[in-house]
């Protein structure tokens, strides 16, 4: 906007020429009245010409004020859309804060029963230690039960040896003794009837001798 000094110079010039009057000829007066009013067309003429660039101005300043209130609105709709999206987002955020309060508390959970379970885990592994110690004194005395099974095994066959040995000589002395009670019968078969026969000369002799006494 552009603005002129031509009121300034008016009221200088009229008081000037107020002075002129008071102290001058009418011709100059009215000459100075002449310039004061030229002086007051080109005043008007700028003044003119300022209001049109002020009308201008206002014109341009309105449809800037119009673009900044729409923009202004548009603002106040994207700072309420935003209020709502944080407000979303807040929700959203204490949903997810409980959520990982939520899993804090399993996994807390979780831990104390690794814990617990590693506490497992590691009287298991004590007691398969245990195990190994016991299968190793186990399998020694397996292995002692093997030496001591080949020495009762060795055994076995020496007396299976002396067995069949006995056995022999039990079938041996049963045939031999089969043998002498095969003879011991037939003599006793002879001894009994050579004792009968004894026993009837015996008992012929006595009769002849009882004959021979008698004559």
């Amino acid at each position: 906007m552009k603005f002129t000094k031509a009121m300034t110079t008016l009221t200088i010039m009229m008081g000037l020429a107020t002075t002129s009057l008071a102290q001058n000829s009418a011709k100059d007066g009215l000459d100075k009245i002449k310039g004061n009013l030229n002086n007051s067309k080109a005043n008007l003429q700028e003044y003119e010409k300022n209001l049109k660039t002020v009308d201008s101005n206002l014109t341009e300043v309105g449809k800037a004020k119009s673009q900044v209130e729409s923009q202004q609105k548009q603002v106040l709709q994207q700072a309420e859309e935003n209020n709502q999206a944080m407000g979303r987002v807040s929700g959203q955020e204490k949903e997810i804060q409980g959520l990982i309060a939520d899993e804090q508390g399993k996994m807390n959970q979780e831990n104390a029963k690794i814990q617990e379970l590693e506490a497992m885990i590691a009287k298991i592994r004590e007691n398969q230690k245990k195990r190994e110690l016991n299968i190793s004194d186990y399998q020694l005395q397996l292995n002692q039960l093997s030496e001591e099974k080949k020495i009762w095994s060795s055994r076995q066959n020496t007396l299976k040896e002396q067995n069949d040995q006995v056995n022999q000589k039990l079938r041996s002395l049963a045939s031999e003794e089969n043998e002498w009670k095969a003879k011991q019968r037939g003599y006793q078969g002879e001894v009994k009837r050579w004792g009968k026969e004894v026993e009837r000369q015996q008992k012929i002799s006595d009769s002849y001798n009882s004959l021979a006494e008698v004559k």
